[in-house]
């Protein structure tokens, strides 16, 4: 499998050392960007704590240069929460109390360093700490409301959300778009494990019409370590969405085996959504998403919707009123949304 994946990627390099012409520029640009997302819930009952609270839920600074010869470079830090406590117990189970100062909860941290050789039309090298074409290169983008909430595979965790490695594009005009992808599989805040198994990745992307875009993605990952119950993670996606200007519609579903490395751990799930431009300002949009989570002989669902308005009171400033419901904890809310892109 290593060995398939190792030269799928340095192929095409090969094949353009031989017979490409590559493509030259003499301009260079560069831009500083950012994105503030922050919003306020309130719960319409009490089976969820805080019932009420304001959120600030992401900020990211980047900064991006192109040279002159197809080479461009772009690095963004972002500021969520980078670790959590879960408790501690003794040999027995026993919870042991503990006074600890967590710190802050709003942490800065790499999200993406990369660097990019444009080598002609078609080709294209990436290396560097990566974001993930499993959901967040496309889908995220494709959503356009990531300030309300994230795509499915990143709200419930079915990948990281970047990575370091290496990354070769191979494009066909506007309709066919290969990615693959070897990556140390461990994330944005980890080094590699010791065993170095690394993540293999392949993205497809192909709009057969205008407007149209279906995406096939396909990782595996063997475990870090080895032992009983202990499986190599595989990761399915699949999308399917259709965008105008006016209205949007798409639809994935998503399957990890092996979750967490250990057999009979598996998620998969569905999201479908859709928003239409009702005036030049205003935007409807709705959301479901469907989880189901196997821990044998265990299981979890959980339903969740979205319901609401965007508006765009000026240039760069985003709001949504909006209604959601998680079924797992029975908390229906209702949330104002803020959202400032440059």
């Amino acid at each position: 499998m290593k060995q398939i994946f190792w030269f799928l990627l340095f192929l095409p390099f090969t094949i353009i050392a031989q017979s490409s012409t590559q493509v030259e520029s003499d301009s260079s640009s560069s831009y500083i960007f950012g994105q503030i997302y922050t919003d306020f819930y309130v719960g319409l009952n009490d089976h969820y704590q805080p019932q009420s609270a304001f959120v600030f839920k992401q900020g990211i600074l980047g900064y991006k240069h192109t040279f002159g010869n197809n080479l461009s470079g772009i690095i963004m830090l972002d500021v969520t929460r980078t670790t959590h406590f879960t408790g501690l117990s003794d040999s027995a189970g026993n919870v042991i109390p503990l006074d600890y100062f967590e710190g802050s909860k709003y942490t800065a941290y790499l999200k993406m360093a990369e660097i990019k050789w444009t080598i002609n039309n078609r080709f294209a090298l990436r290396f560097g700490q990566l974001l993930n074409t499993q959901y967040l290169t496309f889908q995220d983008k494709f959503w356009g409301f990531r300030y309300v909430d994230v795509t499915f595979q990143e709200k419930y965790r079915f990948g990281m959300p970047a990575d370091f490695g290496v990354q070769a594009d191979y494009k066909l005009e506007d309709k066919l778009l290969l990615q693959i992808s070897v990556v140390n599989g461990e994330g944005p805040f980890r080094y590699q494990d010791r065993l170095s198994r690394f993540l293999y990745s392949v993205n497809v992307q192909y709009s057969p019409v205008k407007n149209l875009t279906l995406k096939l993605y396909t990782g595996m990952e063997s475990a870090p370590d080895t032992g009983l119950c202990i499986n190599s993670k595989k990761i399915t996606s699949f999308f399917t969405g259709y965008k105008t200007k006016q209205f949007g519609m798409g639809a994935e579903a998503n399957y990890v085996k092996d979750y967490s490395y250990i057999s009979g751990i598996n998620k998969y799930g569905f999201s479908v959504y859709s928003f239409i431009t009702l005036l030049p300002r205003l935007t409807a949009l709705v959301r479901y998403d469907y989880l189901f989570q196997q821990f044998e002989p265990d299981k979890l669902i959980n339903n969740y919707y979205i319901f609401g308005v965007q508006y765009k009171p000026v240039k760069h400033l985003l709001t949504s009123l909006n209604f959601r419901y998680y079924s797992n904890n029975n908390f229906p809310a209702i949330y104002l949304n803020a959202g400032l892109k440059f």
